[in-house]
Order: C-alpha cells, then sequence, then structure tokens
C-alpha cells in the first residue's frame, strides 16, 4: 500500500520504449516569469512631456490583470496607477492572449518628464535610459508560471522603445542651406488636415517657431516640448475648428527646429547680444539661422501646391518668438499674412524706428503674461506694441495675461511664480488651450504704465482673428453692379442743326454790329455748332441689377465749371471698390472745313474732371480718345459708346458715401456713358441723387 501511494503521489510521464520497457520522467516545471522590454507612451502636455503609459512585455502571454495589479515608477518617481489592462504591443486594450500588459498612470507637471534639460547646450534632450520598475502588486499569471507578489522587474528604456502617438502623422525630413561659410541642417515636420488635399480649395498654413529649449536634431522634443500638438487634432484642445468651414479641412502646420537656438547670432549655441535682461545695443537683433529658415519655409510652400500662399502665419514662443518678428522685419513682399509672437524676445530698444516702420502695417497679435521672469514685459513686448500704435498700426493686437495657469495641472509647483501657477514665460500655454480670448483695450492707455493684465478687458479671439488675415486682394463680386442712363440723350456734342436760338440772343441790336455779327457767324460756323446744354432727361435713373442695361448714349456731359452729377452709394461695411467711369472726350478742336475733331484727353492732369469722394478728391486714371474728321450732319450713334474705361480705387465707409463727378473746367470734355462699380462683393446698395 505504501508503494502504491508513493507512486500515486509522483507525476510522471510514461512511454513505451524499445524492448517493451516503459520509460518515466518527471513533468515539465513552469519556467520563471521574465519581462522582455518595456516600452513607453510619450504625450504632450501644457507644461511638456510626460509617460502616461508603459507597455510591459512578459516572456509569454499574462491572465489576470486588472487596475491593481502593479506598482509602478518611473525614472525613480512612484506614480499613480489609473487602469492597467491586457494589450497589444502598442498599448491598445485587447481579449486576444497576449504577452503584453499596459500600465495607465495620472500625470502631473514635474513628474518624471523623459526629458533632461543639458545645461552645457542649453536645450533638451531625451533621458538615456529612462528606467520603468514595474512590481506586482498581487500574483497574476504569465504562461504557466505565477507572478509572486512583490516580484518586481526593472527596465531601461531606449529610443525604440518609445512610442510617441502625437507626432506619429507629421511627416519629418530636414533642409541643408549651403552658402558662404554657412551649412546648416534644420530639422521639420509637416501636419495635414485630413482630407485637405481633395477638399476643391487651398487651405492656409501655420508655421510654428519653437523656444530656446527646444532646439537639436529630434523634432518631437519641439513637437512636444510646447505642445505643439495643439494646433492639430491629436489634442482634445485644438485650434484646427477655426480653419474649417464646408469646403476647407483645415490649416497645414509646419514646425521647424534649429540645431542651437534661433537668438544664436554666430551658429555656436551662445545668446550673444540677445542674452535675456542683457542691455538693448540699439542694434538689430540677427540669427545666424536666418536664411536657413526661409528657405525650410519656402521649400515646403512651393512642394504643396495645395497651401493658400494668401493665408500664411508665422508665430512661436520665447526664441521663437523673436524669430518670428526677425522675419516679420524682413518680409518685404508680404509673405505672412500674420503673425502671432508669444512672450517674445526682441527687445524693444533693438528696434529702430525705420525698423518699426517696416512692421507697424503688418498684421500682429502679441500674448504674453505680466509674471514673466525670462523677458521681461517692460523691456521687449510692451514698449514694442506701444510704439506700433503711436505710430499708428492699425491691425496689431495685445493679450496680456497676469500670470500662466493651466488646465492640464489645475495646481502645479509653483517654481516661484505665483501659487498655483507656472512659470510666467509660460505664456504659450494660452494658446495651445484656446484661451486668448480678450485683448488690450488700447482707449484705457495713455502711457505704458497703463499697459496692465487689468486692461487687457476688450473682446477678441486670436486663433480666430488669424485664421480671417489673408494678404488676398478683396473678392470680386459674383455679379458686377452696372448704372446706365435708361433714356439719355445724343453723347456727341454736336446737334444737327444750327443754334438759331443762342445766335438770334447772341446778335447785337444796332444793324452794322449785327450785319458783321452774322458775317462773321457764318464765316465760323463752330461757334454756334459747338457743343450746346446736353441734358440727360432721366438722369436720375438707374438699373443695379443687369450685366449691361440699355445701350445709351450719355450719362451725363459737363460743359461748365462745376457741372456735377452725384451718386450715394451706401455699403454694409467698409470697403475698396473700383469704379470705371466708361466715357469718351468732348473736347473739340477745329478739324477741316465742314469737319471737326474730338481731342485725346488725359484725366490723370486733372485739368478737365475731378471725383470727389466723401468730400476728399480721388484721382481719376486713363485717357479718352479722340474722334476726327467728325461730320456736322454725321448720324448720332456713331458717337455712341465710343469711349473707353477710366478707372479710380475708392475706399467706401460703412453706411452712406457720396460720390461726386465735377467739372473742372468750360468744355470739361468728358462724356460718360456708363459707370460700372466692382470689387464690393455684394456688399453694397446704391441710391441714385438726381442733379
Amino acid at each position: 500500500m505504501r508503494g502504491k501511494k508513493l507512486i500515486a503521489a509522483l507525476s510522471v510521464v510514461c512511454a513505451a520504449g524499445a524492448f517493451g520497457l516503459v520509460a518515466c520522467k518527471p513533468a515539465q516545471e513552469a519556467t520563471e516569469p521574465t519581462v522582455d522590454n518595456v516600452r513607453i507612451e510619450v504625450r504632450g502636455y501644457e507644461w511638456g512631456p510626460a509617460v502616461p503609459k508603459a507597455i510591459v512585455k512578459f516572456s509569454d502571454n499574462v491572465s489576470g490583470i486588472t487596475k491593481d495589479t502593479f506598482k509602478i515608477k518611473t525614472a525613480g518617481a512612484t506614480r499613480t496607477v489609473s487602469d492597467a489592462y491586457a494589450c497589444d504591443e502598442n498599448g491598445v486594450r485587447t481579449t486576444a492572449a497576449t504577452q503584453y500588459a499596459a500600465v495607465e498612470m495620472s500625470v502631473k507637471f514635474g513628474e518624471a518628464n523623459p526629458f533632461t534639460y543639458d545645461q552645457k547646450k542649453r536645450v533638451n534632450d531625451w533621458t538615456n535610459g529612462y528606467s520603468v520598475s514595474v512590481t506586482a502588486n498581487k500574483e497574476f499569471k504569465v504562461g504557466n508560471g505565477t507572478v509572486a507578489e512583490k516580484k518586481a522587474f526593472t527596465y531601461k528604456t531606449t529610443a525604440a522603445d518609445r512610442i510617441v502617438p502625437q507626432t506619429a502623422s507629421w511627416v519629418k525630413d530636414t533642409v541643408n542651406y549651403k552658402e558662404g561659410a554657412k551649412d546648416i541642417t534644420l530639422t521639420r515636420a509637416a501636419w495635414a488636415p485630413e482630407g485637405a488635399a481633395a477638399d476643391g480649395v487651398k487651405n492656409p498654413l501655420i508655421i510654428w517657431l519653437h523656444g530656446g529649449g527646444e532646439g537639436g536634431t529630434d523634432i518631437d522634443i519641439a513637437l512636444l516640448g510646447n505642445e505643439v500638438t495643439g494646433l492639430t487634432t491629436e489634442n482634445e484642445t485644438n485650434i484646427q475648428h477655426y480653419f474649417t468651414d464646408s469646403a476647407q479641412k483645415g490649416a497645414y502646420v509646419l514646425a521647424v527646429q534649429t540645431p542651437t537656438m534661433w537668438m544664436d547670432a554666430e551658429g555656436n549655441g551662445e545668446y550673444g547680444d540677445s542674452e535675456a535682461g542683457s542691455a538693448p545695443t540699439g542694434k538689430p537683433q540677427v540669427s545666424y539661422y536666418t536664411e536657413a529658415l526661409w528657405k525650410a519655409i519656402r521649400t515646403y510652400v512651393t512642394s504643396n501646391s495645395d497651401v493658400d500662399t494668401d493665408r500664411i502665419y508665422i508665430g512661436g514662443c520665447s526664441n521663437g518668438g523673436y524669430m518670428t518678428m526677425n522675419l516679420l522685419l524682413e518680409d518685404e513682399e508680404d509673405f505672412f499674412a500674420a503673425a502671432y509672437p508669444i512672450c517674445q524676445g526682441y527687445k524693444s530698444g533693438n528696434i529702430s524706428d525705420d525698423m518699426l516702420a517696416k512692421i507697424k502695417d503688418k498684421n500682429i497679435w502679441f500674448l504674453l503674461s505680466e509674471e514673466d521672469r525670462t523677458l521681461k514685459p517692460d523691456m521687449y513686448t510692451l514698449p514694442l506694441y506701444k510704439r506700433l500704435m503711436d505710430a499708428g498700426a492699425q491691425n496689431v493686437h495685445m493679450t496680456l495675461k497676469e500670470n500662466v495657469k493651466g488646465v492640464d495641472d489645475p495646481n502645479p509647483s509653483s517654481w516661484g511664480a505665483t501659487p498655483g501657477c507656472y512659470d510666467g514665460h509660460w505664456s504659450w500655454i494660452y494658446a495651445f488651450n484656446d484661451d486668448v480670448k480678450k485683448q488690450m483695450d488700447y482707449s484705457k492707455v495713455s502711457s505704458e504704465a497703463d499697459l496692465t493684465s487689468a486692461n487687457c478687458t476688450a473682446d477678441g479671439n486670436m486663433w480666430q482673428w488669424l485664421s480671417e488675415q489673408t494678404n488676398a486682394a478683396p473678392a470680386q463680386p459674383v455679379t458686377t453692379e452696372t448704372f446706365e442712363a435708361e433714356n439719355g440723350v445724343i453723347a456727341c456734342p454736336i446737334v444737327d442743326k444750327f443754334n438759331q436760338e443762342k445766335a438770334n440772343a447772341d446778335a447785337p441790336s444796332d444793324p452794322t454790329e449785327a450785319q458783321q455779327f452774322w458775317a462773321t457767324v457764318y464765316q465760323n460756323p463752330d461757334y454756334y455748332y459747338k457743343a450746346p446744354q446736353v441734358t440727360v432727361e432721366t438722369a436720375n435713373k438707374y438699373t443695379g441689377t443687369e450685366e449691361k442695361g440699355e445701350e445709351v448714349t450719355s450719362l451725363g456731359y459737363f460743359n461748365t465749371v462745376g457741372t456735377s452729377v452725384t451718386w450715394t452709394i451706401t455699403a454694409t461695411e467698409e470697403c475698396d471698390v473700383t469704379i470705371t467711369l466708361h466715357a469718351a472726350s468732348s473736347v473739340q478742336e477745329q478739324g477741316n472745313w465742314g469737319s471737326f475733331n474730338l481731342k485725346e484727353v488725359d484725366l490723370s492732369l486733372n485739368e478737365y474732371v475731378k471725383l470727389i469722394v466723401n468730400n476728399a478728391e480721388t484721382a481719376l486714371t486713363g485717357t479718352l480718345p479722340g474722334l476726327t474728321n467728325l461730320n456736322w450732319q454725321s448720324d448720332p450713334s456713331v458717337y455712341k459708346n465710343f469711349g473707353t474705361g477710366t478707372t479710380a480705387t475708392l475706399h467706401l465707409n460703412a453706411g452712406e458715401n457720396t460720390i461726386v463727378l465735377a467739372a473742372q473746367m468750360k468744355d470739361a470734355g468728358l462724356n460718360v456713358d456708363k459707370i460700372v462699380i466692382s470689387g464690393a462683393d455684394g456688399k453694397l446698395s446704391y441710391v441714385p441723387v438726381k442733379n
């Protein structure tokens, strides 16, 4: 009995062997579970990158994984586990058999950052050997084995172990600039809205230039360091909705990275005169990378035919804000439709009045915080903004925040800032959180001391404003508004009968004098055949809906100083339009006997007629044609519509506008047949005024 019990207690495997013998061996024991590797998922947050997930690959399939299965440390910091589950190699939850387990962790500012700041190079880099330690909080299964409670696995990750899903859709490349002594390679990344290339319209481009700590040769550092993914749909909060409509799918985004920093004057990684806090020199700040950056931007634009070149926007933070201003100062061709420099680093004292004049008519929106201790507002943006406004800038805006608050971590460690706030330099957080909805109320500003966050109370949405800026000329209307007289009289100043009434009135009463008078008249009939006053019987009748109205002879002929025609034009909003006067000369010259000529008239000389818009004189351009060898008995139809268009650009105010066409001299010589006003894009209505 004891033998049977012993045999039963042993686990054996028996098989028929040679010669009919039975061979037996012990069953295979479960192997010790191991961790093959750990991958970390890196995401960008308002303060920079963090690791919200670790993906642990075990030596066999895992089972029994729940939220409380693991304790975890990353880079030596104990993390709070928010979830754990079986997953695929990319961390996606699965119910299939798998060797992978995902451990999700809550994130907060300053916790286990995967970047390490290089004090010597003054840039961020990936932490070398970023460690992940996973400890079993309870037993779970790996294959046939069991991982005991408190069993710990430690793994040091490499670059191959990083997953960065927010930047995976960006197309990354490099651009080399080699000229003279410079040999520069910039790294860049481009993001495209889904369906943009096939949406049937061109799409705008947003350019981002990183801050000082995000230089190098790995563009992911620039994209994650300032949460540039907030410009794309890869973040829950993003600004793409400002750039979409029923046709347009969004805006392209281009980020460019310098090997050192944009404020590097000599390519040696040193700030030089651009060093934060150093006194202004009064000389322009220069960047070693300016020409290379222009090349990186232009080559991207020329390679993407879907980019709307009238809607290219440039911006960046800190170093990138400086470089934004640097490019604006060089942008004489209006390559950029608008700029959004954030906590920018170009000292106002280094921008001369001549330099200021180059940018005062640019479209700019500044963003910064009063608590910025890195690039002090009173040395950089505040005096620059006020100088621009005092110089007459019409489309320059500024949002000034009191400090920097966020949402990813509502109570970050202050690092010397206001408790519960980030470093006051980090105002780009507001941009990527779409929290720039107020601007400086300049009506409250009489001195630089009034540039405070307390006066930043006027409505103004930076991203909405940016999306509306364009270099394109005003859109032409779908239909051209044309105004023509419906029942005018002969356009030509010639009448087919002698002006007997006028001659009789002019004849002297003395018979001798009268005889001489009539002899002169008959010898020089030009005087009384010369254009009499010709009126338009229905000068106040106009049509505003026809592309071409009834062909007529004249809208008005001016033969007396001060003769004028007036129109009232109502615009629903301020705009520029073009007025074209279809006209011909009526200034008569002596021709051969029995005929006459109409001379060619240069309207730009401003000696015949003038155009007055809202009481301000506006220049006419163009030359009216002449006609030769006209006969007194010629069919009047030969004079119809023989003129060419003369044009002027009109600036209309919202509401009523008064336009006057007035004679400068007797026989002013303008014979108007038709007036065409275009470029208003349907914003105008017209009310003719009887003259």
